[in-house]
């Protein structure tokens, strides 16, 4: 059975269990850093269609752009649904993609693609400048403004396919994590944190998310984005994955990490073991 995955960058993750390619949370689209602020961006039409050819269906944590952006134009080519909260579908449809690919979920829902089952996780998420929350405007003309992507909820998924689970864990509480033997998390967080998360899931790999530096071109080597300020010099830094891995390893010494190149393609051997 053919079981792989593929990190795309920030949140995105691609997973092909069996017949079924699902992907998390695509952004390809490398805005500038200014332009989260000011400037209208679409899509780049080009870099989906050349990483991500085909896919059944996309499921987005929540509304932000970079999250759920480059997504209506992935459905409009491939035909697929995308799963998300009611933001994220009426973002959806008003760059053009038919209600029927689009369907409204919450917290606690519980539904299937094809022999994957999927469940909604409620999902805590932090404040960020130029990153809103609430209503969407009232009138949503393409392209939009980069903070006119409006989170209004966040949203973890567990992935269950033949006894093996994968947890996309998009939370910033470790909190109320399920059982799960592949885990993606966030890369910057407590020591308590991880201890938290692993006791809970038990997860046997697990795999950093959400730690690049969006605005730098895709045709550039992966860089770790700013972490937040802290007392001491030099007050800001980059995410240090050797950290994570260091924390992951305390809370679970026998639990696998992988930071894997972007687009590469990992062979998963259940329990998410990899080749």
């Amino acid at each position: 059975m053919n079981y792989q995955l593929r990190w795309l960058g920030n949140a995105g993750f691609e997973f092909q269990l069996g017949q079924t390619t699902l992907i998390v949370d695509p952004f390809l689209t490398r805005p500038h850093f200014i332009q989260t602020y000011f400037g209208h961006v679409a899509p780049d039409e080009a870099a989906l269609h050349k990483h991500i050819p085909r896919c059944d269906a996309i499921l987005v944590t929540h509304a932000h752009f970079d999250h759920c952006m480059d997504a209506p134009a992935i459905a409009l080519r491939t035909g697929t649904r995308v799963h998300g909260s009611a933001n994220t579908c009426r973002l959806m449809q008003a760059a053009g993609l038919p209600a029927a690919q689009t369907n409204e979920i919450a917290g606690g829902d519980r539904f299937s693609i094809n022999d994957i089952r999927v469940s909604v996780l409620p999902a805590a998420h932090p404040w960020i400048p130029g990153y809103t929350f609430g209503k969407l405007r009232r009138e949503l003309e393409f392209p939009l403004l980069l903070r006119d992507y409006r989170m209004d909820a966040c949203f973890s998924y567990l992935l269950e396919f033949e006894g093996t689970r994968i947890l996309v864990w998009s939370s910033t509480q470790p909190d109320g994590a399920p059982r799960a033997d592949l885990l993606t998390c966030r890369a910057v967080s407590s020591q308590r944190w991880y201890d938290t998360l692993l006791r809970q899931t038990q997860s046997s790999l697990v795999l950093p998310q959400h730690w690049d530096d969006t605005y730098q071109p895709l045709s550039d080597e992966p860089q770790p984005f700013f972490s937040a300020p802290r007392l001491g010099m030099p007050p800001i830094g980059r995410i240090d994955l050797a950290d994570f891995s260091a924390r992951v390893r305390e809370a679970a010494p026998d639990c696998a990490i992988l930071v894997p190149d972007i687009f590469k393609a990992y062979s998963i051997h259940p329990p998410c073991r990899t080749a």
